[in-house]
């Protein structure tokens, strides 16, 4: 499954130029969530390229109307604390 969490602005030099951002990532460890993901953001035609590649921290960050169109194409919300659950399942699955 591919999640979302809110928009947020850290104060760092993306969000000053694009403003807040949120972090689109697969709840798939490994290989199989990098493909996931990869597959989505072709499908919706969300720009850019993955942070983190091949990590278990590996997502896009997604700015502007790119929220509401990830969203619309299937992307699960969450909140911070839903992201830090997945973030950490990735970990423990991948032996970080």
């Amino acid at each position: 499954m591919v999640v979302i969490d809110p928009p947020v602005d850290w104060g760092a030099p993306f969000n000053a130029r694009y403003g807040p951002s949120s972090h689109l990532m697969s709840t798939l460890p490994g290989a199989e969530g990098a493909r996931e993901l990869a597959e989505f953001v072709a499908r919706a035609g969300i720009p850019g390229r993955p942070h983190h590649p091949g990590t278990w921290r590996e997502h896009y960050d997604v700015v502007g109307p790119w929220f509401d169109i990830a969203k619309d194409a299937g992307a699960q919300a969450l909140d911070r604390a839903g992201l830090v659950r997945v973030l950490k399942a990735r970990r423990e699955a991948m032996g970080r």
